[in-house]
């Protein structure tokens, strides 16, 4: 086992840009944080997703307030959705849906059925719901959502804690830059409590499993998704590349936690542990 506890935070709702497929999904032109950067009256100011390596994930594309910078402490890279459909929970169930023995199973079933903790914070949807295996919260701001990981960084039990931002969705939806914008600007300052407070042998990782740029009347937009990991024994990183579907992520905690035969993609675990 690389690390013992394992973090996930969804900034669900942000995406870098239109996928190769965004002509399907009514998305060309489609860019959540691009679009939020330019069209916000003031800078936007992200130090901690900065210093992560957002910023390096598009030095073709630099992101105006979240340039790249010479020596992230994150490893970075992006995610494409490789499921054919666009809805919101199609990112979620591709992340940690893999197919098993018998039947399709999840990250959140078989971590519990090693004898690792599961906890699940999110505005629930129903797949969420039926993870009876995992402990769950239902959150209604992403404020909330980061109460919860406060909270589980002080409890000593291995596995895993998945939470899912809600505001980025709503802002989304409601095609408001500016909400998006603040809420941004807020979980940037919730996330440097996050690393602050990480163990030595915990994992952090930052993602995505849907875009909605408010700035397009489509929505969810058919975009490339953020991926950061950082752990505190890792201080340095360097680039995870395009990874082809977002099961990549439940692969590198199943990898973690000795489980990887039943994975579905492909783990970055070796990446970050060499």
């Amino acid at each position: 086992m690389a690390f013992h506890r394992i973090f996930v935070v969804d900034f669900a709702g942000v995406g870098l840009g239109e996928a190769p497929d965004a002509n399907r999904f009514q998305s060309v032109g489609a860019d959540t944080l691009g679009h939020v950067a330019v069209s916000w009256p003031d800078k936007l100011n992200l130090p901690t997703l900065q210093q992560l390596g957002l910023g390096n994930i598009r030095v073709d594309h630099p992101i105006p307030g979240v340039e790249p910078i010479d020596q992230p402490s994150g490893f970075y890279g992006r995610l494409h959705v490789q499921a054919q459909d666009n809805r919101r929970a199609t990112g979620l169930r591709e992340m940690w849906d893999f197919t098993g023995e018998n039947r399709t199973e999840t990250v959140f079933a078989s971590l519990p059925a090693a004898g690792y903790a599961v906890s699940l914070a999110g505005p629930f949807l129903s797949y969420l719901q039926t993870q009876s295996a995992a402990q769950r919260f239902q959150v209604g701001s992403n404020q909330d959502a980061f109460r919860i990981l406060y909270d589980h960084l002080y409890q000593p039990a291995s596995g895993l804690a998945y939470v899912v931002l809600p505001d980025f969705r709503f802002a989304g939806e409601q095609q408001d830059v500016a909400a998006f914008a603040e809420a941004l600007t807020s979980a940037d300052h919730y996330l440097a409590q996050v690393q602050h407070d990480l163990g030595a042998n915990d994992l952090l990782i930052v993602t995505a499993t849907h875009a909605d740029d408010p700035t397009v009347s489509a929505t969810p937009t058919r975009e490339y998704l953020p991926l950061l990991a950082y752990s505190p024994s890792r201080p340095v990183g360097h680039a995870l590349g395009i990874r082809r579907t977002l099961a990549d992520v439940g692969a590198t905690v199943l990898e973690n936690f000795g489980l990887a035969g039943h994975a579905a993609g492909h783990s970055f675990l070796n990446e970050i542990t060499q």
